[in-house]
């Protein structure tokens, strides 16, 4: 019984590991859908977000790229894509110019002030069946899973 009960969670977690997979693509799909009309996608407004909690100084793109865990090149081309829009700048860091420090402009400060109603509202629907208990198990769990993927030793 003990060996049935041990596949049942190696099952779950094989689900649940899928499962991330699937949730991220489709929250990019709708998120992407929000945004279509102004020509702007989540990314990019993941992009916005992860800059706006440097609150003292633009932040360079190593240090955004660690906090959204992903790669130097990966956050230059989102970051590329919003400059061409003029919502983003590159800027060289005063005391190091090979440092380049991302920040945003008016306009798309503006711009996601207006959207910021649009953003809350699709939180609250991806949440709509989910109770408070539930959602702070799962912030519980995915702090556990980002201790993990930090503790990792190869």
């Amino acid at each position: 019984m003990e060996v049935m009960k041990v596949r049942e969670t190696i099952d779950e977690q094989k689900y649940i590991f899928g499962a991330l997979f699937i949730l991220a693509n489709k929250l990019q799909v709708k998120g992407d859908q929000m945004l279509e009309d102004d020509g702007m996608t989540l990314r990019q407004w993941f992009l916005t977000v992860m800059i706006l909690q440097f609150k003292d100084r633009p932040p360079t793109l190593t240090e955004v790229a660690n906090l959204m865990g992903t790669s130097h090149q990966n956050v230059k081309q989102i970051a590329k894509k919003l400059e061409e829009k003029n919502f983003l700048t590159f800027i060289k860091d005063e005391k190091d110019g090979r440092i380049l420090r991302l920040q945003l402009t008016e306009l798309s400060r503006n711009y996601w002030n207006k959207r910021e109603q649009d953003g809350d509202h699709f939180i609250e629907k991806l949440f709509e069946h989910v109770t408070d208990e539930e959602i702070k198990t799962i912030v519980a769990v995915f702090n556990k899973l980002f201790q993990s993927l930090e503790n990792w030793q190869e």
